[in-house]
């Protein structure tokens, strides 16, 4: 049956409702079951099938249960380096050895490069470590909060072997040609996704140039000159400290050995996994991605703990809870992540897709296509404050749009995917903002308030790499003009606000 029109109902509805109630689970669920309503003309026939046609299938879907297994590990994996003391141990090994603002800034962002695996583990891992080093190299708490923000979900989304690459996967494997293999398309969306790029690019440029600018440099003066590093009456919420036992003796290797036996056991098992009779590499990208990232994450955490367990810091009662505490952690991830899928298999099924491609069919440019993708992602992100329900809802548009109008489908889902990550990296009701500023211990308004107008000034960046991308269709003159943009941008914008206020901000 054609929807024409009506085929939109079901995206829009979703993007409309996360507007109004601020819950994206609420909101892809409510869509779902509209959706599964007009495609059976029955409320009650469309709640069954809510759950026959899209629920249960979406689960059972093997690449599918991967995901919800691995998301599971990768939670508690978190909570392991959060209680286990490496972290802990790490930051008191090195906060000495950092001696300059500069210093202090890229430590924190190296770190952020460091806790890849988890938007929600990298700011609440390090921004406590990192908080005692830029206090005392009177670095503002906004600062290190944009450093954790910027590198939170940022990181994850340019690897495929992370929870936000199998999700992206997941999503777009049902709308391209059978046998396509996932994890190259993803790595050849990673140049197009140049807000992501751009994102972490700025963290050093500002670290190290000092071009900050707006309300960042505001809390930047007003740290270096009076040694305040969060404003007067700041609301700073309570974060789960790291309190070490009299008889517990944590060292760096705490932190070090997990990466380490995850990395090893991650490749080890998806050479094992793949097909042995083409190479090493080929046998790692066609091997089981989300069975070798399930058992990687798994013995990862369980090496953790072993030495958690042997340095007193935690006991083996407690290394048990660690796997229960982690996976509660992660189930409304995970219920996300099941309708987002679903919202996908709706989205598909009405048509919505292929009504945007016949309407746009006259006028579609590859330009206008890249650019009206990300810009529209970037405001239902900013609007809801999830990226994971922006990706369900465009990556299949922009997949069918590039498809139907013979375009890559790379600068395509990488448009999608930047614009989705827009409002993740700077919304005020993201999670991920507010777990950077929970992780840093900042004031949450002052953070936002600071880290938007560098979240803009890389937007309109970025626009331009879409212009590049249409132009060339190659990913690194997107992704190189994105990154000259950025500098001269903050450069002249740097250099307005000094000669505006040439003696700082005053302390309002």
């Amino acid at each position: 049956m054609n929807y024409g029109v009506f085929s939109l109902i079901p995206p829009i509805l979703a993007i409309l409702l996360a507007f109004y109630t601020k819950n994206v689970l609420v909101s892809l669920i409510t869509a779902v079951f509209v959706g599964a309503t007009m495609i059976s003309g029955n409320p009650l026939t469309g709640f069954a099938n809510v759950f026959q046609n899209y629920m249960i299938p979406k689960m059972s879907d093997s690449w599918n249960a991967g995901v919800i297994a691995m998301t599971l590990f990768v939670g508690a994996f978190s909570v392991m380096l959060e209680r286990g003391g490496g972290a802990w141990a790490f930051g008191e090994a090195v906060k000495d050895k950092i001696k300059t603002r500069k210093q202090g800034q890229m430590g924190a962002w190296i770190g952020g490069l460091i806790i890849w695996f988890s938007d929600s583990s990298n700011s609440v891992i390090v921004g406590p470590i990192m908080r005692s080093v830029t206090d005392r190299l009177k670095i503002s708490r906004e600062k290190l909060a944009y450093i954790c923000a910027s590198t939170a979900g940022s990181v994850p989304l340019l690897i495929p072997i992370t929870g936000w690459g199998a999700l992206v996967m997941g999503i777009y494997k049902d709308f391209l040609p059978k046998g396509t293999n996932l994890f190259d398309v993803f790595v050849k969306t990673i140049p197009f996704n140049v807000y992501t790029i751009g994102v972490i690019f700025t963290v050093p440029l500002i670290a190290l140039t000092g071009w900050d600018f707006g309300p960042m440099r505001k809390a930047e003066l007003r740290t270096m000159k009076t040694g305040k590093v969060n404003i007067d009456g700041a609301h700073v919420a309570a974060s789960e400290e790291f309190v070490l036992r009299e008889e517990a003796k944590p060292t760096a290797w705490g932190l070090v050995i997990p990466i380490i036996v995850l990395i090893c056991t991650l490749f080890a098992t998806m050479y094992y996994t793949g097909p042995k009779d083409d190479g090493f590499l080929n046998a790692i990208f066609n091997s089981e991605t989300m069975v070798s990232l399930t058992v990687a994450f798994f013995t990862a955490t369980c090496a953790g703990l072993l030495i958690a367990v042997k340095d007193k810091v935690i006991t083996f009662k407690e290394a048990y809870q660690v796997f229960v505490d982690g996976f509660a952690r992660m189930i409304e991830a995970v219920v996300i992540l099941i309708f987002a899928w679903c919202i996908g298999g709706v989205t598909s099924d009405v048509g919505a897709a292929d009504f945007i491609v016949e309407a746009t069919s006259g006028f579609m440019t590859p330009g206008l296509m890249f650019i009206s993708l990300f810009l529209v992602a970037c405001f239902t992100s900013f609007a809801t404050g999830s990226s994971w329900g922006t990706f369900a809802i465009f990556v299949p548009i922009a997949t069918t749009l590039a498809l139907a109008n013979n375009v890559d489908v790379y600068p395509a889902i990488g448009a999608a995917l930047a614009g989705a990550l827009f409002g993740d990296h700077c919304s005020p009701i993201s999670d991920s903002t507010i777990l950077a500023s929970l992780g840093a211990q900042s004031d949450h308004l002052s953070f936002v308030k600071a880290q938007m107008p560098i979240a803009f000034m890389i937007a309109a960046a970025s626009v331009v790499g879409y212009i590049a991308a249409a132009v060339t269709m190659n990913g690194f003159a997107a992704m190189g003009t994105t990154l000259i943009c950025i500098v001269v941008f903050l450069y002249l914008i740097h250099k307005t606000d000094v000669k505006k206020n040439p003696e700082g901000y005053e302390e309002n």
